[in-house]
């Protein structure tokens, strides 16, 4: 095909992908959820000069000394680069702060269309996989969200192409490429460092291609482009805390449950995990390694694709061009399962494995083939080259209908049932507005808030906000004291130790009720004052 006819292609997908990812963000009124508040409230402060600074607290990791508080010494901070230089141009508003991410979405089926035609020279098997990836269920409300899906998923897979293409062409240029884009990786999601492994790891399973010295030598490469692009950050973080990277992230890796992110005591040690036993930590990763295969059929492959998706990747399993997947893939998951067991299972996996998708597209056509000729064999009426079409047709046709189908039930839910006419997205955190209204009326300016979802509620307020911890009452005055918090949130999602608070079975000397309202289900949210 011409260059001129592929440039038409590939512009025709992308204002295809363009289309849906719009169609797809305008119902969306609001973050919907604390990872995207977050970015939003970052890129804010960045729009208004203010740096790199969080005017909340959403956990107790690194023993925070006040607020303001430094931010991104958990999550990355490329989400909220790519937000504020368009809420300083245009303004600060959940619509503008799609922007780059709508646009950057759309280029995520051409990776796949590229990767398939390159491999199979087929433009059928490269339209579908390219369709599979646009359309790609549980993603599709979250392609258009300010969070790190969108740039964690396009700078990861150009990473493995890159690696790919190093590794195929011996070229020093791929590799230092490859190197930037871990960084924007890494930028993205703090797992984006297990990009660094992979061309190593890569090139040594190809030992009758390459020598020690061009391992060494690409590997260089990889981590100059890295370092590169990472150095101001971690000079920004040596300068900040005293650390280029940051303890926060890695005290996960001793929780013996997830709500022990946002305990205030600092106990998440090794001695203490330790201490859980043997048989609770085994049984952890045992149901972390069950939950995350989960999550990657019913989240990556929406299922149906699963089987086609394992024969495609089963055929390919030595093709160049997806080594680098396949070691990716296999560290992600050994990372998420043994090391960040709660959180993988909680999101992490979820949002990382956004990688994966334009790679499992390519794998599933072939596998859908595959499964028709094997059915043909067996039964001779069957064409199977017409079958084939026909099959392949009907479950990109599925996918079409089941993503629309998951987009419509988060995000117009409760019309589904016929029962309201708000979008159900848009109703997450309906009383923030109104006991915004009632602080402003009762509190003064300055007075501190505890809440659950910290960089929600600052965004409806601008009232700064620290997390309910989740170790106990006691816990909740300690912060409160040290933080100086007038205000305790009692809402529907709450930490357990509160239960009985919250569902009015027991009073909590200290803890006086002020005002009471409802949630968009009807639920109770409490606003209590801490008295000491």
């Amino acid at each position: 095909m011409s260059t001129s006819n592929s440039l038409r292609v590939y512009g025709l997908l992308f204002s295809i992908t363009l289309l849906l990812r719009v169609a797809t963000a305008l119902p969306l009124e609001q973050a919907g959820y604390m990872d995207a508040s977050y970015a939003l409230h970052v890129a804010e402060n960045l729009a208004r000069g203010r740096g790199f600074t969080e005017d909340i607290l959403w956990n107790y990791l690194d023993q925070p000394a006040g607020v303001p508080h430094p931010s991104n010494l958990y999550w990355m901070p490329l989400p909220s680069l790519m937000i504020a230089p368009f809420f300083a141009l245009l303004g600060v508003s959940y619509r503008v702060a799609q922007i780059p991410f709508i646009i950057l979405s759309s280029f995520l089926p051409l990776l796949a269309f590229y990767q398939s035609r390159k491999i199979f020279q087929r433009d059928d098997y490269a339209w579908a996989a390219a369709l599979l990836t646009a359309f790609s269920g549980f993603y599709t409300v979250y392609w258009v969200s300010p969070d790190n899906f969108t740039p964690f998923a396009l700078t990861a897979a150009l990473c493995l192409l890159a690696i790919a293409r190093g590794i195929e062409t011996s070229a020093a240029r791929y590799f230092f490429l490859a190197g930037l884009l871990a960084g924007l990786s890494h930028l993205s999601r703090a797992d984006g460092l297990l990009l660094l492994a992979v061309a190593p790891i890569a090139l040594l399973l190809r030992p009758h291609s390459h020598t020690w010295r061009h391992v060494l030598r690409f590997t260089f490469c990889v981590l100059l482009g890295y370092l590169l692009l990472m150095s101001p950050w971690f000079l920004r973080n040596f300068l900040t805390v005293g650390s280029p990277y940051p303890s926060a992230g890695t005290k996960t890796l001793w929780l013996t449950n997830y709500d022990e992110v946002f305990r205030y005591a600092d106990d998440l040690t090794l001695t203490r995990y330790l201490a859980w036993g043997l048989g609770p930590i085994v049984e952890s990763k045992a149901f972390a390694a069950f939950r995350n295969i989960f999550i990657v059929v019913f989240g990556d492959l929406q299922v149906f694709l699963a089987p086609f998706a394992a024969i495609g990747l089963w055929q390919l399993r030595r093709q160049l061009e997806l080594l680098p997947f396949f070691v990716y893939a296999v560290l992600l998951y050994l990372a998420m399962t043994l090391l960040f067991t709660f959180p993988s299972w909680r999101g992490s996996m979820l949002h990382s494995s956004a990688a994966w998708l334009p790679f499992l597209a390519v794998a599933a056509p072939p596998g859908i083939d595959a499964t028709v000729r094997w059915i043909a064999r067996r039964r001779r009426t069957w064409d199977a080259r017409q079958a084939s079409r026909v099959f392949r047709g009907g479950f990109v046709t599925l996918a079409i209908f089941l993503s629309m189908f998951l987009y419509a039930q988060g995000i117009f839910g409760a019309l589904v049932g016929g029962s309201s006419d708000v979008p159900l997205w848009n109703q997450r955190d309906a009383e923030y507005a109104a006991i915004a209204h009632w602080l402003t009326g009762n509190a003064a300016p300055d007075d501190m808030v505890m809440d659950v979802d910290p960089p929600s509620f600052y965004n409806v307020s601008h009232r700064r906000t620290i997390m309910v911890p989740t170790d106990g009452v006691a816990a909740v005055f300690d912060a409160a004291r040290r933080y100086r918090a007038r205000y305790l949130l009692l809402r529907f999602d709450h930490p357990a130790p509160l239960n009985d608070l919250y569902h009015q079975r027991a009073t909590v000397p200290g803890l006086q009720l002020v005002a009471d309202f409802r949630d968009a289900a009807g639920h109770p949210a409490f606003v209590f004052e801490v008295m000491r």
